[in-house]
C-alpha cells in the first residue's frame, strides 16, 4: 500500500511498522507522515542533500546516519550498513518508522532490504524481490547489493 502526493510517495515495507519514501521537503509531507501515524524518522542523507521542512524533528523522533550513494564514488562499507541497521533497530522501539534518503532509490531500499534479511529472515534475493513489489523505485547498485551477502 502506498500513499502518493506528487513526487512524495510513501510505501509501507511492513504495514504500521516500517515505511519508505523520498526525503520530506514540504510541510504537506510532514502532515502526510503524521496522518500515517509515523512516530520515528531515519534519514540516510545529509541535510545539505535534502533539508527537512521547518520544525520537522519537533514532530517526530529523528535519527540520521548518512550512507554514501552513487555520487560518493563508493559503496557503503559493511560497518556503515550495520550501524544504520542498529539505528533502525533502536528507532523501531517507536514505530512506525519512516526511512528515507533523497529519492528512495538506493540507500533507503538497501537498508530496508538489510532489515528484512536480519530481522525477518528473508534471503537477499527474496528481500530484494519483496522490496521491488512494495516499493517499485527500489534500485540499489550491484555493489550496494553485494553487501547483503556479508551481513551476519
Amino acid at each position: 500500500m502506498s500513499i502518493k502526493n506528487s513526487r512524495f510517495k510513501i510505501d509501507w515495507v511492513l504495514i504500521n511498522e516500517l515505511a519508505i519514501g523520498p526525503a520530506p521537503k514540504k510541510e504537506k509531507h510532514l502532515l502526510m507522515l503524521k496522518d500515517l501515524g509515523i512516530k520515528s524518522v531515519l534519514s540516510l542523507c545529509s541535510e545539505s542533500e535534502a533539508p527537512p521542512p521547518n520544525g520537522f524533528c519537533d514532530n517526530f523522533i529523528c535519527s540520521k546516519f548518512v550512507l554514501p550513494d552513487h555520487r560518493a564514488g563508493r559503496v557503503p562499507r559493511l560497518d556503515e550498513l550495520e550501524n544504520a541497521l542498529n539505528i533502525l533497530r533502536k528507532s523501531m522501539i517507536n514505530k512506525p518508522v519512516f526511512v528515507h534518503c533523497v529519492a528512495a532509490i538506493e540507500r533507503s531500499p538497501l537498508l530496508c532490504i538489510a532489515w528484512l534479511i536480519k530481522e525477518k529472515g528473508l534471503t537477499p534475493l527474496n528481500a530484494l524481490e519483496y522490496m521491488k513489489e512494495v516499493h517499485p523505485r527500489t534500485n540499489p547498485l550491484s555493489g550496494q547489493l553485494s553487501l547483503l551477502s556479508k551481513l551476519n
